[in-house]
């Protein structure tokens, strides 16, 4: 039996002990988690956990109450007298001690019952058995609660800048007076996630991830920003492709006189007939006004984007034609460099006065300074020059 001394310390730690189970209850009534579960409507492997945490959360608050019930009849015991007497103690001792708390009581089926079997068993523990077997079952509720709150919290944290940035790019094609199925779908897509993540938390591990979502919106944004600068920027790249334009003029014109000039002072150049696309570029130019002032802005910057990168190609055809044809008398003027640079050579090492080197000599200056100039004809007659020099630098 427990002395006054004994009853006293043993009812000031299980009052203590009654004081931290109401602070975590009150915390768990009040946990995130717990307000997400119990107004969310739930489905799937969240709805089962929560039936079952739900259950333990009022079994808790049940044995609370009876753990609070029993403290203070034992408080009323140790009331009575200034010093309790060997009734108080014994009342005490059993209370604080004793198998006081009845759990898990439940009906028999009578066809498990003896004749003078129980209607009802149940089991009886001690209060301090009670404080054991609760904080195994608020640690079980408070698991299921932070885990839909940490999954829950996961996803938000995830969607949420998704839905804002879903929101600024929806604006931005308001603003253009486009329509974009995609971001639609996006919009749908992102609802039925936090629909799921909201009606079975739990299970967010196997639900579609938002994170694909980012890349279409990256993707959205510069589609609809494409179509913001054709609008924006209209001018100043309709300006880029009208001096464009004139480059193409300018290497077409450089190109004609180099052609005519080569077709006088080259023979036989095989040269590919010029073109000219330049017509039809300044066709497609002159329709961008009338997109622009009507706000078709795909369509603009379509137009806008093709006309750059086809004008570009034409200028880049333009100055490679330039190059190809100018290239005939940059060959001719290279072989009249080196033929000269070999009769200079010829005159260093004593051959000035050779009669074959000043005979291939003159055949292939000849050659070079005809118009026009056969040029397969001249470096043969170069190549031969060369080559004597060299055959007599041997000998």
């Amino acid at each position: 039996m427990l002395s006054q001394d004994g009853a006293e310390r043993a009812l000031e730690r299980l009052s203590a002990e009654s004081d931290q189970m109401a602070d975590a209850l009150v915390a768990m009534d009040s946990h995130a988690g717990h307000q997400l579960l119990r107004h969310a409507t739930l489905t799937g492997v969240t709805k089962v956990r929560w039936a079952e945490a739900s259950a333990a959360m009022a079994v808790l608050w049940e044995q609370f109450n009876v753990h609070h019930r029993l403290l203070e009849q034992a408080k009323e015991i140790l009331a009575r007298r200034s010093r309790p007497g060997q009734t108080e103690l014994r009342e005490l001792t059993g209370l604080l001690t004793g198998m006081v708390v009845e759990l898990n009581a439940k009906q028999v089926p009578i066809e498990q019952r003896s004749l003078t079997g129980p209607a009802i068993v149940s089991e009886r523990v001690t209060l301090a058995q009670l404080v054991d077997r609760m904080k195994v079952l608020y640690a079980s509720v408070t698991e299921v609660l932070a885990a839909a709150d940490t999954a829950w919290s996961a996803t938000v944290d995830r969607l949420d800048p998704l839905e804002t940035e879903l929101r600024s790019v929806t604006a931005l094609a308001t603003s253009l007076g486009v329509t974009d199925p995609e971001l639609t779908r996006i919009d749908g897509e992102l609802s039925e996630i936090r629909r799921l993540a909201l009606s079975d938390p739990m299970s967010m591990g196997s639900v579609q991830s938002p994170d694909g979502v980012a890349g279409e919106l990256v993707d959205a944004r510069a589609r609809l920003a494409r179509l913001a600068s054709a609008k924006d920027t209209f001018d100043e790249r309709q300006a880029r492709i009208v001096a464009l334009f004139a480059e193409i003029v300018a290497a077409q014109q450089e190109t004609q006189v180099a052609y005519a000039t080569v077709l006088e002072k080259i023979a036989s150049p095989a040269l590919p007939r010029l073109t000219d696309s330049l017509p039809v570029l300044r066709a497609r130019q002159r329709e961008l006004p009338e997109l622009w002032r009507s706000g078709q802005w795909r369509e603009l910057a379509a137009g806008l984007d093709g006309l750059e990168r086809d004008a570009s190609t034409a200028l880049a055809e333009a100055r490679t034609q330039l190059r190809l044809v100018t290239g005939l008398l940059d060959r001719r003027l290279e072989l009249r460099g080196r033929l000269d640079a070999y009769r200079a050579k010829a005159n260093r090492l004593g051959h000035a006065e050779d009669r074959e080197l000043s005979e291939l000599h003159r055949a292939a200056h000849t050659v070079l300074y005809t118009r026009p100039c056969d040029l397969a004809a001249a470096t043969r007659a170069v190549n031969r020059y060369q080559q004597a020099l060299h055959d007599k630098r041997g000998a």
